[in-house]
């Protein structure tokens, strides 16, 4: 585990494989990790008053995952924070608008995005940024 922010996202959505690739070329810093929804970490993290986020059928960012002041971010929100955390503020300030202005395109993206399979076949990923 190197990063100090932790990513959840689907393990089945060739999409969402794609966006992950995408955040570690642009994350130079190392600050996030990743993890399955469906995975073992999100059994351990996401239980009690968080467990509602692993039912989310979305993105879910765990901003200072590993301390005791997490704080959560879900859908378009949480894509957006990612670009803030990482430097990007010409996109990244668009996380502290409220969600309904950009999470109606998220949720139609996340419709649609099992159909958008890129020639994919599941992948496993591997290093010290990835946890089960």
């Amino acid at each position: 585990m190197s990063g100090e922010h932790l990513i959840f996202y689907d393990g089945d959505c060739a999409f969402c494989y794609r966006a992950v690739q995408e955040i570690l070329k642009a994350d130079e810093k190392k600050l996030f990790d990743f993890a399955p929804l469906a995975g073992e970490t999100a059994k351990e993290i996401l239980i009690g008053p968080n467990a509602r986020y692993a039912k989310e059928d979305s993105l879910v960012l765990i901003e200072s995952y590993r301390s005791s002041g997490r704080r959560f971010w879900l859908r378009s929100r949480g894509a957006f924070r990612v670009y803030w955390l990482m430097g990007s503020y010409w996109i990244g300030w668009l996380c502290f608008l409220p969600a309904w202005m950009g999470d109606w395109a998220y949720r139609l993206v996340a419709k649609h995005r099992h159909r958008l399979r890129f020639g994919w076949e599941r992948p496993e990923f591997q290093g010290d940024r990835f946890l089960p």
